[in-house]
């Protein structure tokens, strides 16, 4: 069977987990990804006791985002390294990095440079807010570029501090989203053009389109939404999460009013069904009342029980418990790798599902410079 990007060679110089995400996915429909690291110490066989620890975290991005890659370890500021990289970028279709602004310069890998010498070549750059900005080359992590994106404002109780979500919004759901189609839509429009581009994503950039819809409505005259106070903060009764008589929770998703008029006729309430959501008072009330009526029974009782009338009603559950799920099973979202010295390992497969040129993971993450040797051997550098 074909893959979706075979014959397309990938140099992932980035080192923490965003550019991770991009080249897995692409490794995972069939792109020959190459890990470009200055990283010499293998990866503990044994994962660090403090797994909230720097040393844990690393582990954890390593070996759950390198699968489907090769790694050669290069020092960029070596000559002799330098003329290798240089060998492979010209034999590659894309260069993926996440250094801050002008750290290519200093180590003479800027795109165009590697452009003059592979035309063909694409480069995703990746950074907090881009190749110019106002803000410079500020360094940043997640909660950071979520602060300036204005997302983190909106997230938890009006009367709490901002709530960090564990998830990281820019990093994965804004950085790696956007490079990884990014970087697809450069290989698509090299069909057309016969040359690769230049692919700047910013992690502040990316992080706003998840506010697409409210960014459109305060450009265009809008209230801008305070925290805690807006509809899908938890405030309104239709969307809302309700603790339960067996300390869990049920996530209350009626967001169209025939839904919500539904959902109240099936608890028993079809007054409720009327208030007006735009009063304050009206939807505290309201919340009062669907508090009372879900602490008499367990959450999934109330998703047994309301989940066959189609009212979007579901018992929150652990990360743990959707990985056991039979729906994780049924969907084949779970795939095992070997490792000469990690041994097996279960990952999150990819979820992009093609009829045609499926996603396949077949390798381990290979710990930092493990492919060194051969991957040397298929360049020939300047003497």
């Amino acid at each position: 069977m074909v893959a979706a990007l075979e014959g397309v060679r990938v140099l992932d110089m980035g080192r923490l987990g965003p550019s991770a995400m991009i080249s897995m996915m692409l490794a995972d429909f069939g792109a020959e990804v190459i890990s470009v690291t200055a990283e010499t110490n293998p990866t503990p066989v044994k994962a660090p006791d403090n797994f909230w620890g720097f040393q844990g975290q690393m582990r954890m991005i390593l070996r759950a985002l390198n699968r489907n890659k090769t790694s050669i370890t290069l020092n960029l500021k070596d000559d002799g390294d330098r003329a290798t990289f240089l060998e492979m970028s010209d034999q590659s279709d894309v260069v993926i990095d996440d250094f801050r602004p002008a750290t290519t310069d200093r180590l003479g890998v800027r795109y165009k440079f590697l452009s003059a010498r592979n035309p063909r070549l694409s480069y995703c750059a990746l950074s907090g807010y881009g190749q110019e900005s106002t803000m410079g080359d500020q360094p940043g992590h997640d909660i950071n570029f979520i602060a300036k994106a204005g997302l983190l404002d909106l997230i938890g109780r009006s009367d709490k501090p901002p709530t960090i979500p564990l998830f990281f919004l820019s990093d994965f759901g804004g950085a790696a989203m956007h490079g990884f189609s990014g970087v697809l839509l450069a290989l698509l429009a090299r069909h057309h053009t016969g040359r690769g581009q230049f692919i700047d994503i910013s992690f502040v950039d990316t992080a706003l389109t998840l506010a697409n819809p409210l960014a459109f409505h305060i450009l265009n005259g809008g209230e801008a939404p305070e925290r805690g106070k807006s509809l899908y903060s938890g405030s309104y009764p239709n969307y809302s999460v309700y603790p339960c008589k067996d300390g869990g929770y049920v996530a209350v998703g009626c967001f169209e009013p025939w839904l919500w008029e539904k959902f109240c006729r099936a608890i028993g309430k079809p007054d409720l069904a009327k208030i007006e959501m735009s009063d304050p008072d009206a939807r505290d009330a309201a919340r009062e009342q669907l508090e009372a009526i879900f602490l008499t029974e367990t959450a999934p009782n109330w998703e047994h029980r309301l989940g066959p009338e189609n009212v979007c009603v579901t018992a929150v559950q652990t990360l743990a418990d959707m990985l056991e799920s039979n729906h994780i099973q049924h969907r084949g979202l779970i795939a095992e790798t070997e490792h000469p010295r990690h041994g097996t390992e279960r990952h999150l497969a990819n979820t992009i599902s093609l009829s045609h040129t499926p996603a396949k993971i077949f390798s381990a993450a290979p710990d930092p410079g493990e492919n060194s040797s051969s991957l040397r051997a298929r360049v020939s550098t300047p003497k």
